[in-house]
């Protein structure tokens, strides 16, 4: 490690271990009472699960948790989980600008993520749209049905095994109270319509939420950033329906849930922009997901919780090279899942959580000779959670994995958590990770351009982070944290001939930071400033050594929002940037987009919205792929839309 490099990863780490140890002295320990009585009840006494899959108090984790909660949504008049992510500092990725295209999330530099929804597992084994994620965003349940999403940075597959490199999401449904009914109508730029509709309530011991939502928009813009012109996506427009039940029933000793989420998609696929060889301007795609689930939690006296969740997802994707007629291809996914755990309070300083989670899987597409792919894994997880003492916690995690191709993984993490006061914690993890080779991965045929490689490995590292959490005077809050993973055989296209083949590349180094600071600036107004970042360095063993990943569209990422808030006015703006990027992936080496949001309660139960998406025009994107050419998914040029919310 060069000298440079030591004196940045020291710095950086002595600076939020000492402002950490500092606020442990006394004077500046009661300044942080006084604080926490000046902004209320701070959120790092919130409740997460996703960490731990258990309850436990933000201050009591031992990891960077960013949550969007419902009221952050209704507030900022939020209509997709790309937007809400977004606007919490998430860094969402997305192959252009319409919805159509896929939308991922990066965590720690990296796409390997799971996705939860309700703990259940939707990221599939087999890559659904033109990136390697296994699942986009725009596939998951529409907003209306949300109450919040957790999303946990670090290493995570000791409890949620495969592709938990980055980290986890996890959305988390609302569930039927009170009697609620609203419905939403919204328009704007390239004709885009939007109708929603949300019914929820509670009937003796059983609970419902319904949601509905049908979504159709025209071709889209972007600005050319060689010629500064506005210019059309021919073949990017899409029509989308997508519904969604929830109904929990209270029993004797526990509650049955019961959901059910479903996406209907048509629409262009123009894969990259006209004047690139992937150019489809007649390609087509269908979509249909289905996903539904049975859960049941119940407790055993005292200290003893049970969670027993039984599901299935479909996902359909029909191809046409030719729109709407020939050049079929059909992409058809089927997954079966059964997951427990127990949680047992041994002591009131002595949690211990162990249980399991098995799914068999079976992909294909058809017209090309993989029908019928199965695979099939089972998993055993075990976490150790102690309260050393009222300021000390410490978790460690086991977890063995049985797959029935690539075999057995065992993944391990411990994490130490450091609660100063009620509005203050320190926190040091290290995770083992790991992401086995999915199903196009190994089993895709000879299609003259790409095979798949039956060799693969898995790939295997490690995470460490270590990270603070605090509230300072006048309502500041602070979270920071750093991090550096280490990968051996990572999985990549090998595209220097042909047919392209994935391959164990080698090794691969990231490292970064994340740093969220908010601060109320006035009773009307608040501030939200935050950057990262992030350094891929990858060891192809060619002799060439580490290299930097060109693919790394955020090296160095901001975001400033101000956000004012008076009777019945709600308005924001919010710019996000981005500097450090290599011209051998992107157009440009920076960039700066500006949103604005402004809405307004006409009445208690009537809200007027208007957004604009891209104010100043930016040129820019958040994707490349090796091989497809710089500046093949632009963004979408400014947005405009506008739309009615009401309480029926």
């Amino acid at each position: 490690m060069s000298k440079q490099k030591k004196n940045w990863r020291q710095k950086l780490l002595c600076s939020l271990v000492g402002s950490t140890l500092l606020l442990t002295m006394p004077g500046l320990g009661e300044a942080g009472e006084a604080a926490g009585e000046a902004a209320g009840e701070y959120e790092l006494e919130e409740m997460v699960v996703t960490a731990s899959r258990m309850p436990t108090k933000r201050s009591e984790t031992a990891a960077h948790i960013t949550v969007v909660g419902r009221e952050e949504i209704e507030r900022n008049s939020y209509t997709s989980i790309a937007e809400a992510l977004t606007g919490a500092g998430v860094k969402v990725e997305s192959e252009g600008g319409s919805a159509i295209d896929s939308a991922k999330i990066m965590l720690n530099g990296s796409e390997q993520v799971v996705v939860l929804v309700d703990g259940r597992r939707v990221v599939w084994e087999q890559q659904v749209v033109s990136g390697r994620a296994g699942y986009s965003l725009d596939m998951l349940p529409n907003l209306s049905s949300v109450e919040k999403i957790e999303v946990v940075r670090g290493a995570a597959s000791s409890l949620y095994g495969s592709a938990a490199v980055g980290g986890v999401v996890n959305i988390i449904t609302r569930k039927g109270e009170e009697r609620t009914a609203t419905a939403a109508a919204e328009f704007g730029s390239w004709d885009s319509r939007r109708y929603r509709l949300q019914a929820g309530g509670k009937e003796g011991k059983t609970g419902y939420m319904v949601t509905a939502e049908r979504w159709t928009q025209d071709n889209y813009e972007y600005k050319d950033p060689q010629t500064g012109q506005v210019s059309t996506m021919p073949n990017s427009d899409f029509d989308r329906d997508s519904a969604s039940v929830r109904i929990d029933r209270e029993l004797k000793e526990g509650t049955l849930t019961f959901s059910f989420d479903h996406l209907s998609e048509n629409g262009g696929y123009p894969v990259v922009r006209p004047g690139y060889a992937m150019y489809s301007p007649d390609a087509s795609r269908h979509i249909i997901s289905n996903n539904v689930g049975l859960a049941y939690q119940w407790r055993q006296g005292d200290d003893v919780t049970n969670q027993l969740q039984v599901y299935r997802n479909h996902y359909s994707a029909l191809w046409h090279r030719y729109r709407y007629n020939s050049g079929s291809s059909n992409f058809e996914n089927e997954a079966d899942g059964i997951e427990w755990n127990q949680r047992r309070r041994l002591s009131d300083s002595h949690t211990l959580l162990a249980g399991f989670d098995w799914r068999r899987v079976e992909v294909g597409v058809k017209q090309m000779e993989t029908d019928g792919s199965k695979m099939r894994n089972l998993g055993l997880f075990l976490e150790d959670r102690w309260t050393i003492d009222p300021s000390w916690t410490l978790n460690v995690g086991l977890r063995r994995d049985d797959h029935s191709v690539y075999g057995n993984e065992s993944t391990a993490h411990v994490g130490v958590n450091r609660k100063v006061d009620e509005h203050t914690n320190l926190y040091l993890s290290w995770g083992q990770v790991y992401r086995g080779p999915d199903a196009d991965d190994l089993f895709m045929p000879d299609m003259g351009y790409y095979k798949g490689n039956p060799d693969l490995k898995p790939e295997k590292g490690h995470t460490t982070t270590l990270g603070v959490n605090t509230a300072l005077k006048a309502g500041t809050a602070i979270q920071a944290s750093v991090f550096s993973t280490y990968l051996e055989d990572a999985i990549d296209w090998d595209r220097s001939k042909t047919p392209w083949m994935p391959v164990n590349i080698g090794k691969q180094k990231k490292k970064g930071l994340e740093l969220e600071v908010s601060h109320p600036l006035a009773p009307a107004w608040d501030v939200t400033a935050g950057y990262s970042y992030v350094k891929i360095r990858e060891d192809k063993e060619d002799g060439a050594g580490y290299r930097n990943d060109v693919r790394n569209s955020q090296p160095n990422a901001y975001r400033l929002g101000v956000r004012y808030h008076q009777d019945a006015w709600n308005v924001s703006v919010l710019g996000r940037g981005a500097t450090g990027r290599s011209l051998n992936g992107f157009t440009s080496r920076r960039y700066w987009v500006l949103d604005v949001a402004a809405s307004y309660q006409m009445r208690p139960d009537v809200k007027l919205y208007a957004k604009v998406y891209n104010l100043t025009n930016r040129a820019y994107e958040t994707n490349y792929v090796s091989g497809w050419g710089v500046g093949a998914f632009p963004m979408a040029s400014r947005q405009i839309v506008i739309g009615i919310e009401g309480r029926l």
